[in-house]
């Protein structure tokens, strides 16, 4: 077990260990003793974004977090069939941008899933959520 510090001397280098951070002769060197943790996907679901058109929603991700604090490298939405991805214009595997909009072909119930990898390379777990278009916005009670 190693302590939060330690000092080690070799012949004219010193180094210091401090957590996952060796600093050598002033330089600052990063080292992983921990092992990377895997992220946390999550999104929520805008409904009625365009007042013209029930069928498209915005997917946002930007919730998604990693437990070591790595930066979310990337995202990869799984929609159904027949889903048009209206922004951002990529339709890769991946992507990098948290928040997308979608148009569904037809009013039903759809499965998302979402798995994000952060910039280390782990993957998450899948996170899914149902939605039903259109989404009835509620009325005001009188």
């Amino acid at each position: 077990m190693l302590p939060d510090v330690k000092e080690v001397t070799m012949r004219t280098i010193r180094a210091i260990l401090v957590g996952s951070v060796v600093l050598t002769a002033g330089l600052l060197v990063a080292c992983s003793l921990l092992p990377n943790r895997a992220p946390e996907a999550m999104f929520v679901v805008g409904y009625n974004t365009v007042p013209t058109d029930p069928l498209v929603v915005v997917l946002d991700a930007s919730g998604s977090s990693d437990p070591d604090g790595d930066a979310i490298a990337s995202y990869s939405w799984v929609f159904g069939d027949d889903v048009t991805m209206l922004d951002p214009l990529e339709y890769t595997a991946a992507i990098q941008t948290p928040s997308i909009r979608v148009r569904y072909p037809v009013e039903d119930t759809y499965d998302v899933t979402l798995l994000v990898w952060d910039e280390r390379g782990a993957s998450s777990a899948p996170f899914s959520r149902t939605i039903t278009l259109p989404n009835p916005s509620v009325e005001p009670t009188l």
